[in-house]
């Protein structure tokens, strides 16, 4: 992960020292201990998304490390999570305002604008694709995904969660395609379908 920050930091021109403290702060961000971190943290969350971030374009890696900067499990944190990369930029001063706005926006930004709305389009499909690639992990790595999940949540009562979760998966399992990449659909469409059935079924003899 620390050669893809970098790497994502060269092509903007991050000063050195820049883009070393602020992959020391997300990688600390992402691993306190005191938040509810349980799944949204370094070593389970970014983790799985290592493999896809390998090749994509410098603008949705540095997208995707702050995607999460600040996390809740009960509401939003795009606010949050824009400043503190417009912080990044300052400190940075990236003067690549198309790029920058391209970011913010991806974060949860509506207020900038992007002239190049089918590209932006394309990146907004992959991040989510990425956040969704851990539906098809191994059978194993997703039920400890349901388990740890199920963590950051544990204001809700056992009935309330079970609910709330069916009907996520239901409307997913409703939809044509859960993936919305082609790339995506064609690796992992079969495999999450499959587990989030698992889950249904699980879900529904607890209840």
């Amino acid at each position: 992960m620390e050669e893809l920050w970098h790497k994502a930091c060269n092509h903007f021109a991050v000063p050195e020292d820049v883009a070393k403290s602020w992959y020391t702060r997300i990688y600390q961000r992402l691993n306190e201990s005191h938040s509810k971190r349980y799944y949204h943290n370094w070593n389970e969350m970014m983790q799985h998304k290592r493999e896809h971030l390998l090749h994509c374009k410098p603008a949705l890696v540095l997208a995707a490390f702050f995607q999460y900067y600040s996390y809740d499990g009960i509401q939003p944190c795009a606010k949050e999570n824009c400043a503190a990369f417009e912080e990044f930029c300052c400190d940075a001063s990236l003067d690549d305002q198309e790029s920058k706005n391209s970011i913010l926006k991806l974060l949860g930004d509506k207020s900038v604008e992007n002239e190049l709305e089918t590209t932006f389009e394309d990146d907004a499909n992959f991040l989510q694709d990425l956040d969704l690639v851990i539906l098809a992990a191994s059978s194993e790595n997703y039920k400890r995904y349901c388990q740890l999940l199920r963590k950051e949540y544990e204001h809700m009562s056992d009935v309330d969660y079970k609910n709330m979760r069916l009907k996520v998966l239901q409307t997913l399992l409703s939809i044509p395609n859960i993936f919305s990449t082609t790339e995506f659909q064609t690796r992992y469409e079969a495999a999450a379908r499959a587990n989030m059935k698992d889950e249904i079924s699980t879900l529904k003899i607890c209840t």
